[in-house]
């Protein structure tokens, strides 16, 4: 019999921990967090953003941030060396940049949510993925994987393949599947973002 705990463990919206922004203009829903030597190894969270202004400084940490909702954001980020941008738009955008730079985010018309991975420079490493139904990912954990999990940005169906066993679950919108084990993924309702964060010191 497929054993539900052993191969995932589903994270409700409900269950995120609240918490104020640094910069105290708004707050994160913080799904995961680890930390080491009282610094943090990596954190996904969930936020809203609901006017123009500066994005808190991370110095030290890689963050991708992902648009979840609304009609877009463009970002603006400045540094010692240059200017880059970025425009969030449509659904599932994806912007890479570093958590010291000067970020400006303008919003497009109205309020946005995004889901934002950060990960600690040098320490560790993000892959961040959007998929859409129909789609299929594998998860391969070892001794570098450091967390897997998929989030859902709408009601979503997934069919989960492991050691010869099977079990479809439905994961409810915005909550997160933290994924256990060396397994097959289909998506086959909705729409969401695979994270794997691997621990980079390991990596030859």
């Amino acid at each position: 019999m497929f054993n539900h705990s052993s191969f995932f463990t589903v994270i409700n919206q409900s269950d995120y921990l609240r918490m104020p922004w640094k910069n105290g203009l708004g707050e994160t829903l913080e799904i995961a967090v680890r930390r080491e030597n009282d610094e943090v190894l990596y954190r996904v969270s969930q936020a809203a953003v609901v006017e123009d202004g500066v994005f808190s400084d991370f110095s030290g940490l890689h963050r991708t941030l992902v648009l979840l909702k609304g009609e877009g954001m463009h970002l603006s980020h400045t540094n010692a060396h240059n200017e880059y941008q970025h425009h969030l738009e449509p659904l599932l955008s994806v912007a890479h940049f570093a958590g010291g730079d000067r970020t400006y985010a303008k919003l497009s018309n109205g309020a946005i949510e995004d889901l934002n991975i950060m990960v600690r420079e040098g320490k560790a490493k993000s892959d961040v993925k959007t998929v859409f139904s129909p789609a299929s990912f594998d998860i391969h954990r070892d001794s570098k994987t450091l967390f897997t999990a998929f989030y859902a940005n709408s009601e979503c169906e997934l069919l989960i393949q492991s050691q010869s066993k099977q079990q479809s679950i439905v994961i409810p919108n915005q909550a997160t599947v933290l994924l256990h084990q060396n397994s097959q993924i289909s998506l086959q309702k909705g729409c969401g973002v695979f994270i794997t964060i691997t621990d980079n010191e390991a990596i030859s």
